[in-house]
């Protein structure tokens, strides 16, 4: 073991850390990214939501989505509503934000030590954001052999992943800023 090793073994024997603590640690972009992500999901949702309430027909998107991704049935905005269709939709819709928000708060923290200004950062990270979301709703409903053109069809697609981008862009520049912030107040 290396002197460097040696000395962390016996600083983290003399000083345990909770969980929370130790994942923070090891992985401090996460406490950052995770509400960042729960941001986009959120927007997402929301819009979503409008669209589904003024089409008369509440939760039929997340509820169709669940029932193709996680029952192999045809995407149809007419399947019956499922607690669980509309749950498991969520839960993974939620987990891709999440994951997507860690890229970008990772971009951010590297561009940020290498002081690219946040506003620079902040619409670069939009345009990245949008295609990684696009992408993964394109390679979803691939995945589940949904009809690309009529399923939720281009324009809606195209203002769900902006409306994604931008939240999650803006939040992203906003935890920045209370970094950065922090940072010269020490």
């Amino acid at each position: 073991m290396t002197d460097r090793n040696s000395r962390l073994v016996k600083a983290a024997v003399a000083r345990p850390l909770s969980t929370r603590q130790a994942a923070v640690e090891s992985m401090p972009y996460l406490e950052v990214a995770v509400p960042i992500g729960f941001v986009g999901a959120a927007a997402v949702a929301v819009f979503v939501l409008v669209l589904d309430l003024a089409a008369g027909q509440p939760l039929a998107t997340p509820n169709a989505l669940g029932a193709a991704v996680f029952r192999g049935l045809a995407f149809d905005l007419g399947t019956p509503i499922s607690a669980i269709n509309v749950f498991a939709y969520t839960l993974l819709h939620s987990s891709i934000f999440v994951v997507a928000a860690t890229g970008a708060v990772t971009v951010e923290y590297t561009l940020t030590e290498k002081g690219v200004p946040l506003a620079t950062q902040c619409i670069g990270g939009s345009v990245l954001l949008f295609g990684s979301l696009h992408m993964s709703i394109l390679t979803l409903m691939l995945l589940v052999n949904a009809p690309l053109d009529t399923t939720l069809g281009p324009a809606r697609l195209l203002a769900i992943n902006a409306i994604a981008a931008a939240a999650m862009a803006t939040a992203t520049y906003a935890a920045g800023q209370r970094r950065l912030a922090r940072r010269q107040s020490h």
